[in-house]
């Protein structure tokens, strides 16, 4: 799991392969927020390459909602918008039950694309 930043884009990009976990991805996730480029005002792009998650129960999802929702500083404002980007039908099965859900808990407005040109041009319409 990787992260990188785009400034002129707005963006805090990851990059996810292999298995997915919660404590990787909450790793990932504390190291972009401690980085010295990060900003609260960063949209999110995540793309998963031959990424699974497959292991991923709906318990573990809410968890990572609730854990990631309490990491994040940014509670009040506009809220922010992630792209994720996944082209595996079962993983994709998984993130459906994620944007539906994540309205609750994250402070992110969640959406799941097929391509990476579609992702960013929705989050390229953000305020």
């Amino acid at each position: 799991m990787e992260f990188e930043f785009e400034p002129e884009n707005k963006l805090c990009v990851y990059r996810i392969s292999g298995k997915v976990t919660i404590e990787a991805l909450m790793k990932t996730f504390t190291r972009a927020r401690a980085h010295e480029g990060w900003s609260d005002r960063y949209n999110f792009l995540t793309l998963l390459t031959q990424a699974s998650l497959s292991e991923m129960s709906a318990s573990a999802m809410a968890d990572l909602q609730t854990r990631m929702s309490k990491a994040d500083p940014v509670q009040a404002g506009p809220r922010r918008r992630a792209a994720i980007v996944c082209n595996d039908e079962l993983s994709r099965a998984v993130l459906v039950f994620w944007e539906r859900t994540s309205g609750e808990t994250l402070t992110t407005e969640e959406r799941i694309f097929s391509s990476e040109r579609e992702a960013r041009a929705w989050l390229a319409e953000a305020p």
